[in-house]
């Protein structure tokens, strides 16, 4: 083989490196935010979980909606049906296996999120309305989350036409105040590597394949209650 040859030979081998080290830093990250929890301990011991709100039943068919909690705006599109009962119950369950607190589900509310809040609401309305629930239960804090996106591959496992995107949030609140404590939210459609090099971390340990929205959605879940505030 020749010199020229051989110096190719190794600057390709080497970008390619380059290439699967990058995504191994960049694509083991994701689109998850979680925020951190206020400097001063946080006191309670139950927690009333509402049902996920499917905000799309709310908003109609505008393409991005502010949160009525936070103010965040999140892009909305298709939400699956059973996506709100699949979060909430998930989320349920992740409470209880990296928590200790006493949970509460309050399935009153369920499929009528306008009882607690609507697009007429002030941010401080929707919030004390949180709150009287939480009281109304003898709970500490509430936890709500809102489904804005929820749309399932079309496709199989590995050669999809669309690809799952998802986005969801949820809220912490303390009912003594109606203060937000703790928050976080996921926003993301799966890319492929054609697409994004720096996914491939991600892609691999994945199972290089393309996942349901359910799978995506728990994979952001698993991330977001791994760092729920302890008290």
């Amino acid at each position: 083989m020749s010199h020229a040859k051989l110096l190719c030979n190794r600057i390709l081998l080497g970008l390619m490196c380059w290439i699967f080290t990058l995504g191994l830093l960049y694509g083991c990250q994701t689109p998850v935010y979680v925020s951190e929890p206020p400097s001063e301990p946080i006191k309670f011991k139950k927690i009333l979980v509402l049902p996920f709100n499917d905000v799309t039943m709310m908003s109609g068919d505008t393409t991005d909606t502010r949160c009525p909690v936070c103010g965040r705006v999140l892009i909305t599109g298709e939400v699956a049906a059973g996506a709100a009962n699949y979060l909430t119950h998930q989320s349920i369950a992740l409470l209880k296996q990296h928590t200790g607190y006493q949970v509460v589900f309050d399935r009153s509310v369920r499929g009528s999120p306008g009882a607690l809040y609507s697009a007429d609401k002030t941010t401080a309305a929707v919030k004390k309305a949180f709150a009287d629930r939480g009281r109304d239960n003898d709970a500490d804090v509430v936890l709500v989350g809102f489904v804005y996106r929820f749309r399932e591959r079309v496709g199989k496992g590995y050669g999809v036409e669309s690809p799952a995107s998802i986005a969801f949030e949820i809220h912490l609140m303390r009912v003594v105040d109606g203060r937000t404590i703790w928050s976080a939210h996921l926003d993301e459609t799966q890319e492929s590597l054609g697409n994004n090099l720096f996914q491939l971390g991600s892609f691999l340990s994945r199972g290089g394949r393309w996942l349901t929205a359910e799978e995506l959605a728990m994979s952001g879940l698993e991330k977001i209650f791994e760092k729920f505030p302890k008290s």
